[in-house]
């Protein structure tokens, strides 16, 4: 299962990384920002994992397919939104909000699916949020190199990826 947490903190977090080439061009002042995205983002997936295991007593099986069906609905999500990343250059405290709600929303959302299918721990949250931060530190030592072009033709790839687990959640329950 931890390969499955894994996975899904990994292909929500691509947009970090998309993220990371903007951050490059847009401050001096990294560290501080990627540390603000990684605590914004773990502070929305601690969040929904926090009220689904208060609602835990009210879910149920029928609820736990809920959880693919949300993985479907963010890939599918993801393969029409826009990829603008905001840009904001005066306050480094809210850069790192707007951008760390940006970018963790899919972790958010990921996290409520986890947690819908009984993954609830205090370390999905955790293990979202650091795969958050290092994608965006990726994105950044990326951004200086020719490798950046090829990877911003796979742009269609972290969506699919999660309507492909999604749908292996929900046949799953059906197996």
């Amino acid at each position: 299962m931890i390969y499955f947490i894994l996975t899904t903190a990994f292909v929500v977090s691509i947009d970090s990384l998309v993220c990371g080439f903007s951050l490059a061009l847009n401050t001096k002042k990294k560290s501080p920002i990627i540390l603000g995205i990684v605590l914004i983002v773990f502070l929305m997936c601690f969040s929904v994992n926090y009220l689904t295991n208060f609602f835990s007593d009210k879910l149920n099986q029928r609820t736990a397919s809920l959880g693919g069906i949300i993985l479907i609905c963010v890939g599918i999500y993801n393969l029409f939104k826009k990829k603008d990343i905001p840009k904001v250059k005066s306050n480094i405290f809210k850069q790192s909000i707007i951008t760390g709600v940006a970018v963790g929303f899919d972790g958010a959302l990921a996290n409520l699916s986890l947690a819908l299918m009984g993954l609830n721990q205090i370390f999905v949250p955790i293990i979202i949020a650091v795969m958050h931060g290092i994608m965006i530190a990726i994105g950044i030592n990326l951004s200086k190199t020719t490798l950046a072009k090829k990877i911003a033709k796979i742009e269609f790839m972290p969506p699919l990826i999660l309507i492909v687990l999604g749908a292996y959640k929900l046949l799953g329950l059906f197996i």
